[in-house]
This record gives C-alpha cells, structure tokens and sequence, in this order.
C-alpha cells in the first residue's frame, strides 16, 4: 500500500492514467489483512505472470511511483 493512499484509490489510477489493472481489497484473505494490520482499508494487489515482460514489470513501477510521488 502506499502512505496516505487508499487502496482502491490506486488501483482506480492505475486503471485509468496507465491501463494497468490491479485489484484492491481483502483477496479472500481476511486473517491475513489482520495478521498485517491492512484489515480496515485492504490492499492493493499487482500480479506478474509468466509472460509479462521486463518492459511491461518497469512500467508498473514506473506507474506506481508516480503516484506515490503525486499530490492528488
């Protein structure tokens, strides 16, 4: 998760500015969002399969430091 962001909030801005798609929320797993302390607010969760690139991995970090480093 990032600081001062909600998860769902990022993975909206994902969707919408980067075409990345991601999935915020508990993920079936409750005891492990308590035993994280995530329980309240959920995550946001990025999968790499197989096929994904190297490209396609450094423009999700890209992404996601871009919208840690922005104030809205």
């Amino acid at each position: 998760n990032l600081s001062g962001r909600e998860p769902g909030e990022v993975c909206f801005a994902l969707d919408q500015k980067y075409g990345i798609l991601c999935r915020s929320g508990l993920h079936c797993a409750p005891l492990a969002h308590r035993t994280m302390g995530t329980l309240k607010s959920g995550a946001c969760r990025i999968s790499a399969g197989f096929y994904n690139t190297k490209e396609e991995i450094d423009q999700v970090v890209r992404a996601v430091y871009e919208i840690a480093c922005s104030e809205d």
